[in-house]
Formats: structure tokens, sequence, C-alpha cells
């Protein structure tokens, strides 16, 4: 058991503690003062009833007292109390405390023969058992048998039950409190470690609250991480093995330049066309690298979508005809959406640019944006060859590039950046094959919520 979990246990548990002992305290207190309440009630005949008692012992003595008594109803026999010098009741009935004796009506007789009476009149109602005295209907403590008396002390039975009640409820809640805090300890250990697989929502059952949220959304931290993790491997082993191409290129090239020193020219020449390669591909990686950095600098603004299309198409066109093709603006729909306009922009030109990269010859790219209740839909499709089936998912993969693509040029890491920018958005991207060729990129972003 950890510090959390004594530390829960304890403050549960003195709370109950102080809880049962309040509890207990206000009724005993409320008992108490509803005796004391009783004890000091006088009702306006007690004090005939005790003159009358004291003239009937004064005058024909005790033993006429006691027939008196014997003939009258129990409530009377039950109330009035007789006392001799040694304090014993006369009829033989366990007297109760002094200090009851002491608030109740009384008279003192003297007889001539010198003995000393005290008459007590107690008020009616069964007293509760006293420490000292048999309880229970059948002892003398018991119902018929004398008045309300003050309440004995706190039982001790009922509070050591509500104290061990208390301690198990007390643990039992703790360790509920603590379980899931100790397994999200272990997890962020595990994951420290480098274990991503954690499950730290299955590890919790079948827990309904707060905790068991942040165990979800602990794992869905740690699956971001995992893909991040694994997605930094893969370019690293990519750009790696993109660069070990250029760099035997240009090393071939320098040793061809020391061999052959007529050449020199040409191989020069070879040598800048690789160092522009490399210098292409770490520009492309570094700018994959920054979306992340980017996007949390620039927060997203609510705005037209045809604010980033307004600039975007001016230069898409230009690029167009320099490779003898056009572009089509099918359909434009309003619409307004929580963007980056930067990142947005970056993303819809890669996939433009992809687009006229792989089209036919004199043939035009479209693009059509429409809008549904919640999304809008920005499609860019292109005349070219399309994309075999089983690549339609993978090309959105960093250096991947189609095993049927003739073109030269080009990483494969447009449509990679395009994909992370519209996550980066909340959105969607995919692409599919036209019945007519071609291929179809189809950009899903959420609408903009109203007054956001």
């Amino acid at each position: 058991m950890g510090r959390l979990f004594w530390k829960l246990f304890l403050i549960l548990w003195l709370a109950q503690i102080c809880t049962v002992v309040g509890v207990g305290a206000v009724f005993w207190f409320k008992h108490r003062s509803e005796t004391a309440a009783v004890i000091e009630e006088h009702h306006p005949m007690d004090g005939a009833l005790l003159d009358m008692a004291a003239v009937l012992l004064r005058q024909e003595g005790p033993a006429s007292l006691l027939q008196q008594l014997e003939g009258m109803k129990s409530r009377g026999r039950d109330y009035l109390y007789i006392l001799d010098d040694q304090g014993h009741e006369l009829l033989g009935r366990a007297a109760p405390g002094q200090d009851l004796f002491n608030h109740r009506p009384s008279r003192e007789v003297s007889l001539a023969d010198g003995t000393h009476y005290r008459l007590v009149l107690l008020p009616p109602g069964p007293p509760p058992v006293m420490s000292g005295m048999p309880g229970g209907p059948a002892g003398p403590g018991g119902p018929g048998h004398g008045g309300p008396e003050a309440p004995g002390p706190i039982p001790l039975i009922p509070v050591i039950a509500a104290l061990l009640a208390s301690l198990l409820f007390g643990a039992i809640l703790a360790r509920y409190l603590s379980k899931p805090i100790h397994l999200m300890s272990d997890a962020f250990q595990s994951v420290a470690k480098g274990d991503m697989d954690v499950n730290l929502a299955g590890k919790m059952g079948g827990r309904r609250d707060e905790l068991a949220d942040l165990g979800r959304d602990f794992d869905s931290l740690a699956k971001r991480l995992k893909q991040l993790i694994i997605g930094q491997r893969r370019l690293f082993h990519d750009v790696s093995h993109e660069l070990r191409s250029p760099l035997a290129r240009l090393n071939a090239a320098i040793d061809l330049a020391r061999q052959q020193p007529d050449q020199l020219e040409t191989w020069l020449g070879r040598i800048e066309r690789e160092s522009g390669r490399m210098d292409t591909l770490v520009g492309e990686v570094l700018a994959l690298a920054r979306l992340d950095a980017e996007g949390a600098q620039h927060p997203p603004e609510r705005l037209p979508l045809d604010f980033v299309l307004e600039e975007l198409i001016p230069d898409a066109e230009f690029e167009a005809q320099a490779n003898d093709c056009s572009i089509v603006l099918l359909q434009s729909d309003m619409a307004e959406v929580m963007m980056q306009p930067e990142l947005l922009s970056r993303a819809l030109e890669n996939v433009i640019r992809n687009a006229i990269h792989h089209t036919s010859k004199g043939s035009a790219v479209t693009l059509a944006v429409r809008r549904t209740e919640t999304e809008v839909i920005v499609e860019v499709s292109d005349c070219g060859p399309g994309v075999p089936e089983h690549e339609l998912e993978t090309i959105f993969e960093p250096f991947f590039r189609s095993e049927h693509n003739s073109q030269p040029g080009g990483y494969g890491l447009g449509l990679a950046m395009a994909q992370r920018i519209v996550h980066t958005h909340q959105g969607r991207i995919r692409a599919s094959n036209l019945p007519q060729g071609g291929l179809c990129v189809s950009i899903t972003l959420p609408l903009a919520a109203a007054g956001a």
C-alpha cells in the first residue's frame, strides 16, 4: 500500500469516527436533557399526595402506609418511594440514583420512636436501565418499577461495532480511490521505459468515472506517442535511404572528376544537380517536421474557404500552364471553417500540384467545393493514370512512390504533409480512382460552429 492509500484511509476513517461520535453525542445529550426535563417536571397534585402519605405515616405508622400502598393501583405504588435512615426502600424496590431523588418532590417524616423516613414521588414512565441495576422487564429496573432515570454511560459495543464498520468502509473506499492512481503511476513508468502498450483503461475494469476517463485519455496519448515515435523512426530510415543514393552519386562524380580532369565541367554539373536534390529533400523533410510546431504557434481562425482558394488558384493556374494543362473550378459553395490559413493552403497546394504533375498533357485538373450540413468537401481530380487500388492508402505515407509512377522528381512528401495538416484540422483525406480514369483526392473538413 502506498502513502496515498494511507492518507485517504486515515482521512476517511477519521471523518467517519467524528460522524459516529458526533451523532452519538447529540442523541446522548438529547436523551439526557429530555430525562432531566421529565425529572424536574412537577405535577400540581404531587405535593398533596406527599402530604397525605406523610400524615398517614406519622399517625398510623409504616405498616398502615404500606397496607394502603398495597391496596392502591400499581401506578401509585410504582412512583412513591419510602426510604428509611439506611436508604432502604420499605417495599424492597431498588432505589434509583440519589441525583434523581434530589430533583423530585419529597417529604421528611420523623416518628415518635425516633425513626426517620423520606417520602419521594417519582415521575411516571418506565425507567431506563441503570448501571449497577438489573435490567429487563422482570428486574426491578424494568418497566413498572421506578420513574425515568439519568442516562447511563455510552454503550461501548455499538460504538465499537460502528468504528469497525467505518474502518472496513474506509479501507475499501481508500483502495477504490488509490488503485487507479497506482495504475497510472505504473503506466507512466512503462511509457518512460518505451512500452506504449499500457492499456490503462482495461486495467481499471468497469469504472465509469473521471478516473476511468483519464485512463482512456492516457491510452490515447500513449497510442499517439507510439505513432509519432514509429513515424519518426520510419522518417529517419526513409531519409537516410533517400540521402544514400544522391550521396553515392555525388561521391562517384567527385572520383570521376579527379580521374578525368578534362571533363571537370560535366562532373561539376552532376555534383550540382545531386546537391540540389539533397537540398530539396532536406527542405521537404524540415517542412514536414515543422508542421507540429507551426500548428501550435498559430491558433485556428474562423475564415471562409474562399480566403485560401483566392490566392491558391492563380498560382496553380500558372504552374498548370507550364505543364500544358489547366485548372477548372467546377463548384465553390460558401463555407467557413476553423483553419490555420498557411497550413491549410499548403495542404491544398500539395494536392493540386500532385494532380498537375500526374495529369495528362492538355487535360484539366478540376477543383470542386461542396458543402453539407456539418462538413465541407474539397475534391481535386486529375486525368492521369490513377493509382492501383492497393496503393490508395499508402500514397499518403512519407517517401512513398507508386510502382507505376513514371514521372521524374519528387520524394513522396507532399501528400504526407497534406494528410498531417488535414488531421490537425480535425478532417479527413482520402484518394479514389475515377471511373473514367484519373485520381480524385477529397479533403473533408468540419464546418465552424456557430459563434466560434
